[in-house]
């Protein structure tokens, strides 16, 4: 082997791993990616699945009619149209969160003060729980996932 072949040689292997850092790397930065944009599309579908209860609490003159009201807002929300038993499961488990946003604006309405951030909490513990008894009412298809909708993909003509 002359110099110089053993000198390409040598590029060629830096360049190769040069190049495998570089994919490793590409897709480390995927995967981060991936998962922060999981997490930012859950958090905007709580933040609409909570508003969407929120707003149909807010015309129900008593509990009943807010969890009525709630739990066709939900289903809205899922884009159910028919209840069958196991989303009727499901959406039996939003009782508690469904009277925790109601109690909310109750004692809002009553209190007029100004403790948002300790009413936030509660809310954000009754909705962290009603996903948890929802995944278990499902069968471990989370909240997040109920709002996924499959798309086949559509083919392409040129006219």
């Amino acid at each position: 082997m002359t110099r110089h072949a053993a000198a390409l040689t040598a590029l060629e292997e830096a360049a190769r791993q040069a190049g495998a850092v570089e994919t490793a790397r590409r897709e480390e930065f995927a995967r981060e990616i991936f998962r922060l944009e999981t997490e930012r599309r859950q958090a905007y579908r709580r933040l609409s699945f909570l508003s969407a209860l929120v707003a149909a609490d807010a015309g129900a003159p008593d509990r009943e009619a807010s969890r009525a009201a709630q739990r066709d807002a939900a289903a809205d929300e899922l884009e159910w149209d028919e209840i069958d038993a196991s989303r009727a499961v499901a959406l039996d488990a939003l009782e508690p969160l469904a009277d925790a946003v109601h109690d909310e604006r109750v004692l809002e309405a009553a209190e007029r003060a100004d403790e948002g951030g300790d009413r936030a909490a509660g809310l954000l513990l009754a909705l962290s729980a009603f996903e948890a008894r929802f995944e278990q009412a499902r069968g471990g298809a989370t909240l997040a996932q109920a709002f996924d909708r499959h798309m086949p993909e559509t083919p392409l003509v040129d006219f």
